[in-house]
Order: C-alpha cells, then sequence, then structure tokens
C-alpha cells in the first residue's frame, strides 16, 4: 500500500508578501484593449483604461503560483529557503512588470515620452532587478510537476542551441546587450515605429525585459567566484550600463529641438514636445541612476556576506583561527579595490554631468538638433 503524500503548506510570509503586494496591485476586469494609432481614448478615460491581455497576465499569475508552489516543495533544504525580504522582492517584481504593462501605464505612454521612460524604467530595470533580487530560480524549478522537470526541461537545457546561448549570460555580452537595446530603441526612427505598430511596440517591450533579466542575473548571482563574475567584473557592469543611462539620460535632458514624432501623431497631452523629451531625459537620468545606485549597494551587501560566509569556513577548517586584525588586514585589499572603484564612479558621473551641461552652455543650444 502506497504511503499518502505529506501534506506541505505554504510559509505564512510568503502568502502575506503575495497579499501586501496584491494590495497595491487590483487586478481590474478586462476592459478595452491597449491603445492603437487609430483608437485615441479621452483623456478622462486614461487612468481608468487598464489593457489586461490574457497572455500577460496569464505569464505572472504562473510565475507567481511556481514560485509559491517552490516553496512548498518539501525537498528543499531548510537553510537555503528564502526569507521574507526575497519573497517581498519576487512578488514586487512581478508587480512592477504588471504595472509597466497592464496599467494606465501603458497607454498613457503612447502619448507622452515622460511616461514612456517610467514603463521603460519598470520594465528594464525595476522589475528585473527584483526579481534577481529574490534569486527564484531554484523554488520556479521546484514549483514545476516532476515529469515537466524530466521530460520537457532537462531535454530542452542539454539542446545544444539553448546551451549555445548562455554566452548571452557572459558579463561583457550581457552588459553590452543590456545599454544596446536601450540605445536602439531610442533611434528616432525605429522608436516612432515601435509607438504607432503594435507589434514591434510588443517586440521592443520583449527585448528590454529579456535584456534586463539577464544583466541583473549576472550583476546579482549570489554564487561564488569563480561560478559567478567576481566583484571587479560586476562593477564594470555596473560602471558601464549606469554611463550608458546617464549619457543618454543627459543627453536628452538638454538637447533642442524634437527628436519623436510619432507622440504628436498619436496626439500628444499636456507637454509640449521640447519638454516632455526633456522630462523623459531626467526620469531616465535621475531616477533611473538611483536605482543603479540602489542596485550597487545591495550587490556590494551581497558580496559581503559572501565574503563573510567563505571566512567563516576556512575558519572552521582551516588549523587555527584567524585574529580580528588578521582578518581586517587579509581584507585591506579588496576593500581598498572596491573604495577606489566607487569613487571613480562618483568622480566621472560628476565630470561627465559638467561637461553636458557646459558643452550645452557655451554651445549656445543649437536648435532643431537632429538626434543620433
Amino acid at each position: 500500500m502506497r504511503a499518502a503524500k505529506p501534506i506541505r503548506s505554504i510559509a505564512p510570509s510568503v502568502l502575506w508578501s503575495a497579499i501586501v503586494v496584491t494590495a497595491f496591485v487590483p487586478i481590474l476586469a478586462a476592459i478595452p484593449s491597449v491603445l492603437r494609432a487609430d483608437h485615441v481614448l479621452p483623456r478622462s478615460a486614461l487612468w481608468t483604461d487598464w489593457p489586461i491581455t490574457p497572455g500577460i497576465t496569464l505569464c505572472l499569475l504562473a510565475s507567481a503560483w511556481l514560485y509559491i508552489a517552490g516553496q512548498r516543495d518539501g525537498g528543499a533544504v531548510t537553510a537555503d529557503r528564502p526569507s521574507a525580504r526575497h519573497h517581498l522582492a519576487f512578488f514586487s517584481g512581478l508587480a512592477a512588470i504588471f504595472l509597466a504593462l497592464q496599467s494606465p501605464i501603458d497607454p498613457l505612454a503612447d502619448h507622452l515620452f515622460v511616461v514612456h521612460q517610467v514603463e521603460h524604467m519598470l520594465l528594464r530595470t525595476g522589475g528585473p532587478m527584483l526579481l534577481m533580487l529574490a534569486t527564484p530560480q531554484a523554488a520556479l524549478m521546484r514549483g514545476l510537476p516532476s515529469w515537466v522537470r524530466r521530460r520537457v526541461l532537462a531535454p530542452l537545457l542539454g539542446n545544444p542551441v539553448v546551451r549555445a546561448l548562455g554566452i548571452l549570460g557572459q558579463p561583457a555580452i550581457a552588459t553590452a546587450l543590456f545599454v544596446g537595446t536601450t540605445y536602439f530603441w531610442m533611434i528616432p526612427h525605429y522608436h516612432d515605429l515601435a509607438i504607432v505598430d503594435e507589434p514591434i511596440h510588443y517586440l521592443w517591450h520583449t527585448t528590454l525585459l529579456i535584456s534586463g533579466l539577464i544583466f541583473f542575473w549576472r550583476l546579482l548571482d549570489t554564487r561564488p567566484y569563480p561560478l559567478s563574475a567576481s566583484l571587479g567584473v560586476r562593477l564594470c557592469m555596473f560602471w558601464f550600463a549606469s554611463m550608458g543611462n546617464i549619457l543618454l539620460g543627459s543627453y536628452l535632458s538638454f538637447k533642442h529641438g524634437m527628436l519623436y514624432h510619432a507622440y504628436d501623431a498619436m496626439g500628444r497631452y499636456w507637454l509640449s514636445p521640447s519638454v516632455d523629451e526633456q522630462f523623459g531625459g531626467l526620469t531616465m537620468w535621475i531616477p533611473g541612476s538611483m536605482m543603479f545606485a540602489a542596485t550597487s549597494m545591495l550587490m556590494i551587501y551581497r558580496w559581503a556576506r559572501q565574503e563573510e560566509r567563505v571566512a567563516a569556513r576556512r575558519q572552521n577548517v582551516g588549523p587555527a583561527a584567524p585574529t580580528i586584525a588578521e582578518f581586517v588586514a587579509s581584507r585591506r585589499s579588496a576593500n581598498r579595490k572596491m573604495a577606489v572603484g566607487l569613487l571613480a564612479f562618483a568622480a566621472s558621473v560628476l565630470i561627465i554631468s559638467l561637461s553636458v551641461a557646459l558643452t550645452d552652455h557655451y554651445a549656445g543650444g543649437t536648435p532643431g538638433a537632429g538626434g543620433f
């Protein structure tokens, strides 16, 4: 007679995290589809236009369910189970993606460049960063049915083509993909085309989300070196991504003339084209850079915790535990490198900001600057 499977309960921290996040993101009934070039809703209806689409909403709900199911799996080691802050980060990441794609932000973004930058900040940076902070990979795998893991996932991951795609996770390629995707879609021709062409608009959002997930997966990887990138490599990834964001944001903030005409074709709301694009540049520059700064602090905190765990293991297995002075001395070189790297980043941000401002001032603001 087969023994009955034990009933596995869901940890209260998982449920409370999901409830707290869901309370801030109410899922309303599906109403009219996403705004199109031939269908412009009245401005008064924008705040009630939640373009719920089954594909996106069901994918997000399925991800939440797999994560919760993975927490119920009794096979996981207790010490490896994520804490409440991991649960909160995961559900907040899903909520950020939901807000970007299924809330009034999405239809309003077709009429205001600044709102479009808020949407892409959630989709490209906020959502992926929060998801990767939760390190949900193990929970999502455990949440899948065992037959799916054996018969579908294992052969898929072993496929040579899929394995070759692992090159996208190399730090340099992941960073280039993250920055390059944003710059490509900011070229006026492709930007305007994506605004008025719905399939291209979906491709735009998909590439932003995928590049963000790959980048933050490598940046916030919890595995120790050499299984993951070293701290120096991660700081370089952070620097290049931040500089790309700052350069593009500062250019849009100080430029003169209009670059993106599709918003006028859709019916631009409330702001003049130049002010709208300047506010969009400032949104990309300041809040976007703040999100990168927060990510860098979390990255360094995780690295320090990992170093503490490695040092503790060495103390337990070594012939003699080092004194506090010896431990501090052993970390002095690494700490010095980290401090120099952070100071260099702060100095480069200051220099670039001053250079852009001075260039704009002495150039006299040539109207009608074409773009890049």
